[in-house]
């Protein structure tokens, strides 16, 4: 067995080198194929493994994300150069429109088998704003030996569009939830004690689709109630050109809002979480949404958005779902996680297990076999 990883933004995130990494260390031969926009991006998220190897393609261009289907071709094309398709047993795709176009080409000309994940940006960009991909999507979905969705709200989201909706009698017996995995130091050192005070913390970037400065200003309007006046927001992050208000609030307001720069070591993180009281990151659009999770496991209930990301995944004694659009209900959930603690916690129905690495790794090596067999 011989896995072809296809994974257009390997080099900007870490979930994908989590999972690699597992897979490398549980013997899977694989390649990690990760076309990029930018050659700055080469080699970023790169490990060294006995049994991966990782192709960096710079072969993206700007003008690509305005024209799909030429922009498959040219990364097809370029693809072929760096690898034998003979190769290799299955494929997986980590998007469905960037990374399972190609998986599907792959599948079409090669005979080679494919799984594909769905993600936020096929769902609220590509199925939302780009109706010349939506019979790609359809192809790519019902040609696939398995759909896996990180969470319930996304499959949710991807079986209620319109195009979709008519072949999932066709596709839903292949569908799959596996959520992501979070670093092992917060799955061991999890914590049952309850917090106290009034001190809410955020962990992203500034951007827009964060919806960080709508959470800014409900953390304002809950000041105005008198026994949340000393209520304060603690900022982690940042690294958007988004960032303009935010900076003026916090700026305006250092007796409100806390800045505090990137944080990338876990133990670290959990020491900032120790003196807050919940989490809050109420996003327009969240695929996952890992920090929900690391949260959780500190015994930091959490503000989430309704329909998207961990929605559906968590108990209700986990936190609150919220419109990320209405500062008002931002406003209120805040409220009642913060007067209601007890009620509020990452008890026994959260089982943190399902976010170990090693296991999701394992699941997935299942599912590689279980293809195998197949074919």
């Amino acid at each position: 067995m011989k896995i072809l990883h296809i994974s257009n933004d390997f080099c900007l995130t870490k979930v994908h080198t989590n999972l690699y990494k597992e897979l490398d260390a549980l013997g899977v031969e694989q390649t990690v194929f990760n076309p990029v926009r930018d050659a700055a991006l080469v080699g970023r998220n790169s490990f060294d493994g006995q049994h991966t190897n990782i192709i960096y393609a710079h072969v993206v261009k700007p003008w690509h994300r305005y024209f799909y289907h030429l922009k498959r071709r040219h990364v097809f094309n370029e693809m072929l150069k760096r690898i034998n398709p003979q190769e290799y047993t299955l494929t997986h795709a980590t998007t469905l429109l960037t990374d399972g176009g190609l998986a599907y080409k792959l599948y079409k000309r090669y005979g080679i088998p494919y799984i594909v994940a769905v993600r936020n940006t096929d769902v609220n960009q590509f199925l939302r704003r780009m109706p010349h991909s939506w019979l790609a999507a359809r192809k790519i979905l019902l040609n696939a030996e398995k759909i896996v969705f990180i969470s319930e709200s996304m499959k949710s989201l991807l079986i209620a569009h319109p195009v979709i909706r008519s072949i999932v009698p066709q596709i839903e017996s292949r569908f799959i939830i596996q959520p992501n995995g979070i670093h092992d130091y917060y799955l061991d050192h999890i914590q049952s004690l309850p917090r106290k005070g009034h001190g809410i913390v955020y962990v992203g970037r500034f951007s827009n689709n964060k919806n960080v400065v709508r959470l800014a200003k409900a953390v304002l309007k809950l000041r105005e109630i008198e026994k949340f006046s000393d209520c304060t927001l603690t900022l982690v992050g940042g690294g958007s050109a988004e960032t303009n208000e935010l900076e003026n609030m916090i700026k305006a307001r250092p007796d409100v809002f806390r800045y505090v720069e990137p944080i990338h070591e876990p133990s670290a993180l959990c020491e900032l979480f120790v003196g807050h009281r919940l989490f809050a990151m109420p996003s327009i659009y969240e695929t996952f949404g890992l920090v929900y999770i690391e949260s959780l496991s500190q015994n930091l209930p959490v503000l989430y958005t309704r329909g998207q990301g961990v929605d559906g995944l968590l108990p209700n004694s986990a936190g609150i779902a919220v419109n990320p659009y209405s500062i008002k209900e931002i406003t209120e959930a805040l409220a009642i996680l913060l007067e209601n603690t007890g009620n509020y916690y990452n008890n026994a129905d959260i089982d943190f297990s399902l976010f170990r690495w090693n296991l999701i790794a394992k699941k997935y090596i299942d599912i590689y076999n279980g293809l195998e067999k197949i074919h």
